[in-house]
């Protein structure tokens, strides 16, 4: 990879991690500094990310994190029920004992390795989807996951989701375990759409309160 490859991709694992909230501003030069580049890449990097909205630049102040919105849920989501079945769909006829050992571990990640949960979640899936071989569509996933980790975060923390986001990977990975494409796909449907519902409300609830 280039150096601008590399320091997107570090800026993007934190983000998968967690690690950047919505609101925290990133300096160029701390992040030259951190990684050990000169501010050149970084700045390209942090352009990219933003040209794929995971990042927002403000005049005279620098760049952002976006704030949570309903509309950026929707459209992630979206985008994922759009993508991620397909994904899924193509890779189970592929998967081998060595991707369902990895989303395996995947989901005690957090509990035994101390991985944080939009972490141990994107891992969970791209152990599962990257059996398809489309880089190109697991490139798209990842920027997804990125800019999802705060809603994962929300949706299995603050808003009590965790109990029944493991149970239904668990049984999307019994199905995959089971080479039956269709059911695992349904249920990763249901699984989305239910998060996508939960934040939905959350929103709605918290415009309601604004306006009373």
């Amino acid at each position: 990879m280039s150096t601008v490859d590399e320091v997107q991709q570090a800026v993007m694992e934190r983000m998968l991690r967690g690690e950047l909230a919505p609101g925290t501003w990133l300096r160029q030069d701390d992040l030259a500094a951190q990684l050990g580049v000169s501010k050149i890449p970084v700045r390209e990097a942090l352009h990219r990310l933003a040209a794929s909205d995971l990042l927002r630049f403000e005049n005279n102040r620098g760049v952002v994190v976006p704030m949570l919105t309903a509309e950026d849920a929707a459209e992630t989501y979206g985008l994922r029920l759009a993508i991620e079945p397909e994904l899924l769909r193509r890779a189970v006829p592929k998967l081998t004992i060595v991707h369902l050992a990895e989303a395996e571990m995947a989901l005690a990640a957090s509990d035994v390795q101390g991985a944080s949960v939009p972490e141990a979640n994107w891992a969970f899936h791209a152990a599962l989807y990257g059996a398809a071989g489309w880089r190109r569509g697991m490139a798209m996933v990842q920027s997804l996951h990125a800019a999802v980790a705060p809603y994962v975060a929300l949706y299995t923390q603050d808003l009590g989701g965790a109990a029944t986001s493991d149970e239904e990977h668990q049984r999307i990975l019994q199905a995959c375990r089971d080479g039956d494409a269709e059911r695992a796909c349904s249920l990763l449907e249901v699984h989305l759409r239910e998060a996508a519902a939960a934040l939905d409300h959350v929103f709605t609830e918290d415009t309601d309160a604004g306006t009373r």
